[in-house]
């Protein structure tokens, strides 16, 4: 279980007047959410909508055209203490050719600045073992159907107990 700071009153995290532009298109327009602590929130909409961007802008991983997000009462940027948040794309990425066991993508999901945090091997069992998934921590995610896999990355996330998990299409 993560343990929750104290150190904001108010929402954990904040869109406001958020707009992106992609490929030369605007894709978001003023965009604005909370998210108070506990809650949980869903982004529901029609295919192409929109809802992945969302998160992904919210998330520094597009660029904004115009807005600010903030994460436990401070700006998004390279202050952030990112292991407090953690994100679940969609799918894994094309360019994973890396030959890697379930265990190897979990258990890099709680590196920091490259190297493994104490406690790693067994943060990793207890988060695959939560997804159901320890009887595949030595198989190669690419032998893995597309269930098992989202439930790895899943599991990838939930080994630093982050205090914010952000799930796109899990």
């Amino acid at each position: 279980q993560p343990q929750f700071h104290a150190d904001v009153a108010g929402p954990v995290f904040r869109a406001d007047h958020v707009s992106v532009v992609l490929g030369g298109q605007q894709i978001l327009f003023d965009v604005s959410f909370s998210i108070k602590p506990r809650e949980v929130v869903a982004l529901l909409g029609a295919n192409g909508s929109g809802k992945s961007t969302v998160v992904r802008a919210a998330l520094s991983i597009v660029p904004l055209l115009s807005g600010t997000v903030s994460a436990f009462g401070q700006p998004l940027g390279a202050d952030t203490d990112w292991n407090r948040i953690a994100y679940v794309p969609q799918r894994l990425p094309a360019s994973i050719g890396i030959p890697a066991t379930a265990m190897e993508v979990v258990r890099a999901g709680a590196l920091s600045r490259r190297h493994f945090r104490v406690g790693t091997k067994k943060a990793a069992r207890e988060a695959l073992t939560i997804m159901g998934m320890q009887h595949r921590a030595h198989q190669p995610l690419q032998e893995m159907s597309g269930g098992q896999q989202q439930r790895v990355l899943i599991a990838r996330a939930l080994v630093r107990k982050p205090e914010l998990l952000f799930l796109d299409e899990p």
